[in-house]
């Protein structure tokens, strides 16, 4: 039984003669029960056909793919005997594919790819003359004896050099059936002398990997950058390759050189180098971004090689804003307005963004506990005030929270807390204005009224603790006007 799925062109598959060249593989019979093999020119007298192998042992042979017969042309479409470092060409492969038949495999499922340096080849094979077939010995086309073979194109492949064995990577999209590995001998390649400089192809040199410690250098610090050189596939070995650095202003070496003779390298090998580095204190850039240059030549050809990648390093100023001193009122009243200042700097050498100030505590009897003061540049002094009016006799406890972002996005905050103690109003007895042993009884004509100096200093009281407050007050609006002006600076 066999059912034609699709087709390729005449031209590729060379009319019906097909696959000549070596392989390694006997040949599949043919619609009329006779092969051959295709390592020479059939002779004019067919030998006797050779039969697929069966896997013994079983009356369900379910074996791999394999090639049965393969052959190579230009990309016109012509049948080539040799294949030069370099050429480009189709190979074209007849499969017999066990295995896949059991499963009902679609054509379109069936995923060919070719795994090797020697051969470079990008994508799959196109599919064609796609046959269910059957080898039941007995004749009867037992269904467990159907198998499929069908004909795999590689279009436009490059030979490299390095050997002459095509391995194949078969693969079955959609579908349950593992990936298959087989491969097979191209007899036409021609593997020169890798002496020979006008055939040798010289490795690529890039940087495979690098590191450089931790996920941010800080500022004024030293950090090690390690990298693994990579040398491409190639035909033939590198000689003296050199890698070197050319680094960003603001970061310098600690030791030893900016450039690293590396000496050797084979095709498809790797060499480590490091360089030790270090970012200046005053370095705001954010990142650094370093570029390694390779350099080096081909060992036969003497072909110059070169390669150029970027590090790009972040660097980080150290976060320095600092609280400063907390002022508040020795004498604290019941029902008195008071209150209490923090002061701050950024020393650092980046700006802190959305400073917020809170104060939270025991007592304090504060209206606004919440305040957004926002960007403080650096080498800004400022200060925040909270006012308070705390309304029990005793002990007042409080801490004030600064909220901000550092220079790389990170939210950190700093406390600082405060403790006072609150007193009763005082009385005319507290004041001690008046003798204990005074005689309460008022003469109209003992000179200007006690009741008028009582008052009196009850007034000079009073003014004072206005004046306090509305000194305060506008100690706090100067300071929210100068903060106004630094963010408009901003």
């Amino acid at each position: 039984m066999k059912r034609s799925v699709m087709k390729l062109t005449a031209s590729l598959l060379l009319s019906a003669a097909l696959f000549v060249g070596p392989v390694c593989a006997p040949a599949l019979a043919d619609e009329s029960g006779t092969g051959s093999t295709t390592t020479e020119p059939a002779p004019s007298a067919a030998p006797d056909p050779t039969p697929v192998p069966e896997v013994p042992g079983t009356a369900n042979p379910t074996g791999g793919a394999y090639v049965v017969a393969a052959t190579v042309t230009d990309v016109a479409g012509g049948e080539v005997s040799t294949i030069n470092w370099g050429d480009k060409v189709n190979i074209v492969l007849k499969i017999v594919d066990r295995a896949s038949s059991k499963f009902n495999v679609k054509p379109e499922e069936i995923a060919a790819r070719i795994n090797s340096s020697v051969f470079t080849f990008t994508g799959t094979a196109e599919i064609g003359q796609f046959y269910e077939e059957n080898d039941d010995p007995t004749g009867q086309n037992d269904p467990a004896y159907n198998y499929y073979s069908y004909v795999l194109l590689f279009r436009d492949v490059i030979y490299n050099g390095g050997g002459n064995t095509l391995p194949i990577d078969l693969s079955y999209v959609d579908n349950a059936l593992p990936m298959q590995q087989f491969s097979v001998t191209i007899g036409q390649c021609v593997d020169e002398d890798p002496n020979d400089p006008s055939k040798a192809r010289a490795p690529s040199l890039i940087v495979r990997q690098s590191s450089y410690g931790t996920e941010t250098i800080t500022a004024g610090s030293p950090f090690t950058l390690s990298l693994t050189l990579y040398a491409a596939s190639g035909t033939e070995s590198l000689s003296d390759v050199v890698a070197s650095l050319t680094l960003p202003e603001g970061v310098t070496m600690t030791g030893g050189s900016l450039s690293t003779y590396v000496g050797s390298m084979s095709p498809q090998s790797t060499r480590d180098v490091s360089f030790s580095l270090q970012a200046s204190a005053g370095f705001t850039g954010g990142v650094a971004n370093i570029t390694v240059n390779l350099v080096g030549a081909g060992a036969t050809s003497g072909n110059a090689v070169t390669g150029t990648t970027t590090i790009s390093v972040p660097i980080s100023q150290p976060d320095r804003f600092e609280l400063g001193q907390l002022q508040i009122s020795d004498t604290i009243y019941v029902g008195n307005s008071t209150s209490v200042t923090l002061n701050f700097v950024n020393k650092g050498k980046n700006a802190v963004a959305n400073l917020e100030a809170s104060i939270s505590g025991e007592n304090l009897g504060a209206d606004m506990t919440q305040q957004y003061i926002g960007n403080v540049n650096p080498g800004t002094e400022n200060s925040v005030d909270f006012d308070l009016m705390p309304m029990e006799a005793g002990p007042m406890t409080g801490t004030i929270t600064l909220t901000y972002e550092a220079e790389d996005g990170s939210l950190k905050t700093v406390t600082k807390d405060f403790s006072a103690n609150v007193m009763e109003m005082p009385t005319y007895d507290d004041m001690g204005m008046m003798d204990p042993g005074m005689d309460m009884e008022v003469q109209p004509s003992a000179g200007f009224p006690v009741w008028g100096i009582v008052l009196i200093v009850v007034a000079v009281i009073a003014v004072a603790v206005i004046v306090v407050v509305v000194v305060r007050k506008k100690k706090k609006a100067a300071a929210l006007a100068s903060l106004e002006e630094d963010d408009e600076d901003l």
